[in-house]
């Protein structure tokens, strides 16, 4: 194994990923020895986003930035005019932004907002209780916002939505619309954007 290690390190980005693409015998070996080129590039740019996700560590990010690395070596596309290390580096760089926007949507709600159900609970009026003007104004009111969701939101928008509020989580969301789990997460996120007052 030392001696691929060894003339492994002196191969070029090109060949060190298509051993990786093609899933050889060597592919370790060969991203090993791209591990050990990148490493402190990687590193770099991890410094920088560090602080941005509450429970992160340095070497937290320094394996999402492995794994984004990996991902540049099987997506990568020699035919485009961006060189592997740029290519990589701009993958590695996503996979962190991806993290901070995750930690950034965690975030929104403020803690001082987030009151126990217990607390409302008391307050919640019985439905027997209500007159038939209140039930008419609740019912006028959930239409008014059917109609505001069935003129805002998009068709996928929707039905991520119904799912969403059926109590469906991203996965199970994504295998019932055939579509990935980052396209169910983009839909909610701009749900939330276009919602919100």
């Amino acid at each position: 194994m030392q001696y691929f290690s060894y003339s492994f390190d002196n191969c070029d980005d090109a060949t060190l990923v298509a051993y990786i693409k093609k899933d050889s015998e060597n592919a370790d070996v060969a991203f090993e020895a791209l591990c050990a080129r990148y490493l402190n590039l990687i590193s770099s740019i991890a410094s920088k986003y560090r602080y941005c996700a509450e429970g992160y560590e340095l070497s937290d990010f320094m394996q999402e930035g492995l794994i984004g690395l990996l991902s540049a070596c099987k997506t990568f596309d020699e035919e485009r005019s961006m060189s592997f290390k740029n290519y990589a580096m701009l993958c590695v760089e996503n996979r962190f932004r991806s993290i901070n926007r995750h930690e950034n949507k965690r975030g929104q709600v403020p803690t001082s907002s987030i009151v126990p159900i217990d607390e409302n609970v008391s307050q919640i009026e019985d439905i027997n209780a209500l007159s038939i003007q209140e039930l008419f104004e609740s019912k006028e009111y959930i239409k008014s916002v059917f109609s505001r969701l069935d003129s805002v939101l998009s068709d996928l928008e929707k039905k991520v939505l119904k799912l969403y509020l059926s109590g469906y989580s991203y996965k199970q969301s994504a295998t019932a619309l055939l579509i990935s789990e980052k396209a169910v997460d983009n839909a909610l996120y701009r749900i939330r954007k276009k919602l919100s007052p």
